[in-house]
């Protein structure tokens, strides 16, 4: 997820909100020229649950359920595992009853 995080630190729009988000020194770090190796360890461990839904199936219903209640009305999920059966998994287990 960190990785996924790392390649957008740059991109013109996403790069204003991380740096809202509280990632400015990572944001700055990439503006460099750093290595996505790099992004990766200057990312702390919770971004990846500030710009994902990251948790258990619980966890992540309920943050779903936080965007719905607060207008939105469309989510698109793209397991971090895509490629990968628990990716699958994942979208099995959380897609609406």
């Amino acid at each position: 997820m960190l990785g996924s995080i790392a390649g957008y630190l740059t991109v013109p729009g996403y790069s204003e909100v991380f740096t809202q988000a509280g990632f400015g020194d990572a944001v700055e770090l990439a503006a460099s020229g750093a290595d996505r190796e790099t992004l990766v360890r200057a990312l702390p461990a919770a971004a990846a649950g500030t710009v994902g839904l990251v948790g258990d199936p619980d966890a992540v219903r309920a943050r779903i359920q936080a965007y719905t209640e607060a207008g939105l009305d469309e989510i698109a999920l793209v397991p971090a595992t895509a490629g990968d059966p628990g990716g699958a998994r994942t979208l099995t287990a959380l897609r609406p009853a």
